[in-house]
């Protein structure tokens, strides 16, 4: 068995997206400019909720991270650990917001780019990571422009809590 792992290990990067440095380097260039955009919180029950932060560049959303009550990022699939409840829905959600404020713009400094990305056949997806582990996606099309997701501020829109509270401008 630890044959097989050893040979795998050595095997693996044969398989592995060559790396096609016009992507690497847009993705790159697109994660230098990310900067929080907003965050709210997504109710997944009546007093549960999931934090999120949209990371944007130049007034462009482009990727959400789901965020613990730490405002760590959460690993893409593992959001359920990270639902949060409220026993005082307004105490808590102004704690929450005042939490936000503080804390808002470190979220995007604890990230890094991925060393690897996919093609799919609307563009590519380049990945974010928190310590080893995929905690948002970037995507971009067939032009490597960024894609956004317009449900993220409909989300934000209908959201008790919010950061900021005036509604972002984007472009």
């Amino acid at each position: 068995m630890k044959r097989w792992f050893f040979l795998w290990v050595f095997v693996a990067p044969v398989f592995a997206q060559p790396s096609d440095l016009p992507v690497m380097n847009r993705c790159l260039t697109l994660f230098q400019t990310l900067r929080p955009q907003f965050a709210y919180a997504e109710r997944m029950a009546p007093q549960r909720f999931l934090l999120r932060v949209v990371l944007g560049a130049d007034g462009v959303p482009v990727s959400r991270l789901t965020v613990n009550i730490d405002l760590r990022p959460v690993p893409l699939g593992l959001e359920d650990i990270a639902v949060v409840a409220f026993d005082r829905p307004v105490q808590d959600a102004l704690r929450l917001r005042n939490q936000l404020a503080r804390r808002f713009e470190g979220v995007a400094q604890t990230l890094n780019l991925g060393n690897w990305y996919v093609s799919e056949p609307r563009g590519y997806r380049c990945f974010l990571t928190h310590q080893g582990r995929v905690v948002g996606v970037l995507v971009l099309g067939p032009d490597l422009e960024p894609l956004s997701d317009p449900r993220w501020l409909a989300a934000y829109q209908r959201s008790p809590v919010r950061f900021p509270a005036a509604e972002p401008v984007i472009r």
